[in-house]
């Protein structure tokens, strides 16, 4: 046999065990995320990599359709989210490629088996979300969702991903997503409890780590409220969840006199200065990120209304019902004044 065969031969070997090694991989997460189960794209991207890695693995007189099939479970979905999700603000192509119910939903239910959190709402997560998405697709269609953009870091002052749920009126919310990236549910779900009392909703975003008291970060929260002040939105409120709620107390007092009042969801800063405005604070009773001491003593020390609801960190959603009330309860109220 000559070398140029037997280095053929032997490449082939190689790159059917490489498909085999990847299809190991692939096939359990597949089958994870099938499971979930997931939206129409999101089967899709998941059996692709699945059948991308099956074609290294077979003979070569199938191997080219088998990848092109591959390709195709890729390629036809993120065509088809391009051209059908609906544009909600100031978003990019990557921010309309992927369902980020799929996401979040398996996300949660991996943290619920394995027990990465120890909060008291991680096992009411991923049928919470289920539900919360379903309401969600069903009142708004699909949303596009900054979520992958935060995590590549595109988002930066002058080029942030802001979705933005409007309403008509002179009043808006900036909502600060925490830790994680901002994903389209949590704002969706301030802006149902802001909606109910006039107001219009913007969620900027910045990196996945929520870090809103940095300076890039502040410039896009400025960016934001001047962006709703041009298009005559003359009340502004600013609100955040969880590292957000920290970023939002810390940036409260540099905000006098741009923000009328302050909403803070599972989490403050033990730091942060008095906002100079009216306050709404909002904690779980048994929260395992933030403790409920933090947000307490906050609220104590600036004269801010305090609110315990439910037991953990994730009552924007596990609790979203109550939750919603006292907002848009407190929001109502200060849109009266």
């Amino acid at each position: 046999m000559s070398r140029g065969v037997a280095g053929s031969a032997a490449g082939g070997i190689a790159q059917k065990l490489l498909g085999v090694v990847l299809l190991l991989f692939f096939v359990p997460l597949a089958l994870f995320v099938l499971t979930g189960p997931p939206s129409w794209s999101g089967a899709a991207y998941a059996l692709a990599p699945v059948v991308l890695a099956g074609s290294l693995a077979l003979p070569e007189r199938f191997m080219r359709r088998t990848l092109l099939a591959g390709v195709a479970l890729l390629v036809i979905p993120a065509l088809a989210r391009v051209v059908f999700t609906k544009r909600a603000g100031d978003v990019r192509v990557v921010d309309r490629l992927v369902d980020e119910r799929d996401l979040s939903v398996d996300a949660a239910r991996a943290i619920a088996r394995t027990r990465f959190m120890s909060d008291p709402d991680v096992p009411l997560l991923p049928d919470a979300m289920r539900s919360a998405y379903d309401d969600m697709g069903r009142e708004e269609g699909a949303l596009p969702s900054p979520v992958l953009a935060t995590y590549a870091g595109l988002e930066r002052p002058g080029a942030s991903d802001t979705i933005e749920l409007d309403h008509a009126g002179d009043a808006a919310v900036v909502f600060l997503h925490g830790y994680a990236g901002n994903f389209t549910m949590s704002c969706w779900l301030f802006a149902r409890a802001a909606a109910r009392a006039g107001m219009a909703t913007s969620c900027p975003s910045t990196s996945w780590r929520g870090d809103w008291w940095t300076a890039p970060s502040e410039s896009i929260v400025r960016d934001t409220i001047a962006s709703l002040r041009a298009r005559g939105k003359t009340h502004v409120f600013l609100a955040g969840l969880s590292n957000g709620g920290i970023g939002a107390s810390r940036l409260a007092p540099r905000l006098r006199g741009d923000i009328e009042g302050l909403v803070l969801v599972s989490g403050a800063a033990p730091d942060a200065g008095a906002p100079g405005v009216p306050t709404l604070v909002l904690q779980g009773r048994r929260d395992a990120q933030i403790p409920a001491s933090i947000p307490r003593d906050y609220a104590a020390r600036v004269g801010a209304k305090y609110v315990e609801l439910g037991d953990g960190h994730f009552m924007l959603l596990v609790d979203r019902e109550r939750t919603a009330r006292e907002i848009s309860e407190w929001l109502g109220g200060r849109s009266r004044i």
